[in-house]
C-alpha cells in the first residue's frame, strides 16, 4: 500500500514541531530564577516575659540570638535569622526550650510572637529616608 505524499508531509512536520516544543521546554526548565539574598538590614530586638525584661530594643544586623533564662527556671535560646519570602523580608525565628521544644515562627519587619509568658518584639531599625521623613511633616 502506497502512502500519499501530502500524508508522509504531515506526519513530518508533526515530528518536527513536537520535537521543537520539547527542546523549548528544556531550554526554560533550566534558567530558574535567582534566590534573593537577605539584606543586612538592621533590627532592634526586645525580649520580655511577664516578671522581667530581657532585651530591651537591642539593635542587631544579620542574626541574632540569646539564651535567656525565665523566672521558673526554664531557658530558651532565642534566634531570629532575615529570610526572603515572596520578595519580602522577614524574620524567621526560633524559640528553643530547655525541654526540647523548638517553635519555628515568621514574624514580619514590625513583629510581635508570644509563647506562654515569653514575648518577643521586632521594629525594623532602618533610619528613615530624608525625603520620606519631608512628606510626613508636609514640607
Amino acid at each position: 500500500m502506497r502512502v500519499p505524499p501530502r500524508s508522509s508531509l504531515l506526519v513530518a512536520i508533526g515530528f518536527i514541531v513536537g520535537a521543537a516544543c520539547s527542546f523549548v521546554g528544556f531550554t526554560n526548565a533550566a534558567t530558574a530564577p535567582a534566590q534573593p539574598i537577605p539584606s543586612n538590614r538592621p533590627y532592634s530586638v526586645s525580649i520580655d516575659e511577664i516578671r522581667q525584661n530581657f532585651a530591651h530594643a537591642e539593635t542587631f544586623s544579620g542574626s541574632y540570638s540569646r539564651t535567656v533564662t525565665m523566672s521558673d527556671g526554664s531557658t530558651h535560646i532565642i534566634t531570629l535569622r532575615p529570610e526572603v519570602v515572596d520578595g519580602k523580608e522577614i524574620l524567621e525565628l526560633t524559640d528553643q526550650s530547655s525541654n526540647g521544644k523548638i517553635i519555628h515562627t515568621l514574624i514580619g519587619p514590625n513583629g510581635t510572637t508570644t509563647n506562654g509568658t515569653l514575648m518577643i518584639n521586632v521594629v525594623d531599625a532602618t533610619p528613615p529616608k530624608p525625603d520620606a521623613e519631608a512628606k510626613k511633616a508636609g514640607r
